[in-house]
């Protein structure tokens, strides 16, 4: 089914939802009820906007040396939107201005139809702006046949306009505009405006139990706030929808209807940290279906010795993997019937390769699974190359068991290259390259060159006791080279040791099933890089000569060159994040360390 909101609506929360705030009434979690299946809160804009400068971004971002490139292209944006500003009258400025205190959007199971999305955003003293956007709302609607309507709810005026597109319910009251989809949406929060309601969404146990789990490590209380109940959501959706009663009854047979709740927080500019994120995915107990194959213990926090100290990505888990894949053969089996999970690889996978995928593949896994991202030079597009592995117990059993399976395969055997680069063995695939004739335009040709550097080369084989694959060679041979020489290591890293010992101080004595570890430097070196590129530089001219928006960019960029790399990385820190699996679900903690460029 599918959400119709009109398109006005759909531009205002794009506005409201990034402009600038501060609140004294009960905030908008205690007005909403609990039918609520979708919230987003950001609890004084102004506050939000006020930490966001002192974060490495926003520090970056008014460096005296960035300000004309970040001026350039904010002149970038203000041209492609002077034509709209020209027509309403209003400039970006003042409808970004509009938001003055809190703001919150959600979406809110009906009693009947389609659920309400419910946008609360607090004004300032003057309302000049928001009436003049009201009013050419009002004109638009008008101009193509919408009927409009001022209703009043508790001697208070709402606004209903009901069009082609659908319906929009405006209010504003005690100096908060209040916008949606379902006029029956407003009244509900101007009925229950003082906050005192027993069925609020502050009061769910669900929405409490993330909103604790949410904040700072030093209990400071978040500057943005998120929650999503999926099954609630999903059952408003698919009601008296054809095939939603047996998706809704299918959801326990996965284990899917245990997720009870999603949702998360963002806090700026602590004492310690540049920014601390949380995500929490709260689980039933116990756990059956999908969500019982969620069976991670304790992660080991020390890094291979083959992953190299310029990697832009780490991260690391463990996993039960016998209870993991049992788990996964009694979901599978319960829907199929007894023993299909087991007759299904038999015929699907070991017979077609020659191998035993329970004995020699699962059983021969440690459940220690590791990512880590590296970007290959020079900088473009694809530079970022991936490389995942897994533990194996017993390396030599499954360098048989590859063999066996590319020996078994014809089509992978004809399309792959064994190759040995030190202490690595693995299988690459051959790309090739077709020929370019010599009369295709040059237009052309860049398109087909350009597409050639953007093909992956996968790779799968061995390094150390870890079963890999990778995306391309160039990072095989650089950890292998770590692996088996004396270049810097992760696990040696002063920053990585840093942000390691505040994760594991956050975590206490709770079970700590992943730890990642991020150098936010060396991705923007690789944007920083690309945006100069000769290429990229060329790919704007090209869209310049027939589109205006371009066209300015490239006068901007031309106009306003960025700085030295280093006037941004000096602001710029590590990151890391733990996830803990405790009682009520999983918990993801992340934060990016503050660095001191003064």
């Amino acid at each position: 089914m599918t959400l119709r909101f009109p398109p006005l609506l759909s531009v205002l929360l794009s506005l409201l939802l990034i402009g600038p705030a501060v609140a004294e009434r009960p905030n908008a979690a205690r007005i909403m009820s609990d039918q609520t299946i979708a919230f987003l809160r950001v609890a004084d804009t102004q506050d939000f906007i006020a930490k966001m400068e002192q974060t490495s971004v926003g520090k970056a971002a008014n460096d005296p040396q960035m300000k004309p490139f970040v001026n350039g292209i904010w002149q970038t944006l203000k041209d492609a939107a002077a034509d709209a500003e020209e027509r309403s009258g209003l400039k970006l400025e003042e409808l970004l201005a509009i938001p003055q205190g809190e703001l919150a959007a959600s979406v809110v199971a009906m009693q009947e139809g389609n659920p309400g999305v419910l946008i609360f955003c607090e004004l300032g003293e003057d309302k000049r702006v928001v009436n003049r956007v009201i009013e050419i709302v009002e004109n638009l609607a008008t101009n193509n046949g919408a009927l409009i309507e001022n209703e009043e709810y508790k001697e208070i005026e709402i606004t209903h306009i009901m069009g082609n597109n659908g319906p929009l319910a405006i209010c504003i009251h005690d100096g908060v505009l209040l916008l949606s989809n379902r006029i029956e949406a407003v009244e509900d929060v101007l009925e229950n405006w003082s906050g005192k309601r027993e069925d609020s969404l502050a009061s769910d146990d669900r929405f409490s139990t993330i909103v604790s789990a949410s904040r700072g490590t030093k209990d400071e209380p978040a500057q943005l706030l998120w929650y999503v109940n999926p099954i609630d959501g999903l059952r408003a959706l698919t009601r008296n929808q054809p095939g939603g009663s047996y998706v809704m009854g299918f959801l326990p047979v996965l284990g899917l209807d245990g997720v009870k709740a999603v949702g998360g927080s963002q806090i700026l500019a602590t004492e310690e940290f540049d920014s601390i994120n949380h995500l929490h995915v709260m689980l039933e107990r116990p756990r059956t279906g999908v969500i019982e194959m969620i069976a991670m213990k304790n992660a080991s926090t020390e890094p291979e010795r083959w992953v190299p100290e310029d990697v832009t990505n780490y991260i690391t888990s463990n996993w039960e993997v016998e209870k993991t894949y049992s788990a996964l053969e009694k979901l599978y089996d319960s829907i199929f019937g007894d023993g299909k999970l087991a007759e299904d690889i038999d015929r699907r996978i070991n017979q077609r390769a020659n191998i035993d995928f329970k004995k020699e593949i699962i059983d021969n896994l440690e459940g220690k699974f590791t990512l880590v991202q590296w970007y290959e030079p020079p900088a473009r597009i694809n530079s970022q190359a991936t490389f995942v592995a897994a533990k194996v117990k017993d390396r030599a059993a499954m360098q048989k068991t590859l063999d066996s399976i590319v020996e078994a395969l014809p089509r992978l055997k004809n399309v792959v290259e064994k190759r040995n680069f030190g202490d690595a063995t693995f299988y690459q695939a051959n790309v090739g390259n077709d020929v370019i004739p010599d009369d295709v335009p040059e237009d052309r040709r860049r398109r087909m060159e350009a597409r050639r550097e953007l093909r992956p080369e996968p790779c799968f084989g061995l390094v150390g006791d870890f079963l890999f694959f990778a995306d391309r060679p160039g990072i095989v041979e650089h950890i292998t080279m770590t692996y088996g020489g004396d270049a810097p290591r992760l696990a040696d890293d002063l920053s990585f040791k840093l942000v390691l010992n505040k994760l594991l101080a956050h975590a206490g004595e709770r079970k700590v099933a992943m730890v990642s570890f991020a150098r936010p430097e060396e991705s923007l070196r690789m944007i920083y890089e690309l945006v100069q590129a000769d290429t990229t530089r060329d790919f704007i001219g090209r869209r310049a000569e027939q589109n205006d928006f371009f066209k300015s960019l490239q006068g901007n960029l031309d106009a306003n060159p960025l700085p030295d790399f280093g006037v941004i990385s000096k602001y710029l820190a590590p990151s890391g994040s733990i996830m803990i699996d405790d009682e009520t679900g999983l918990h993801l903690i992340g934060f990016n360390l503050k660095r001191d460029s003064e």
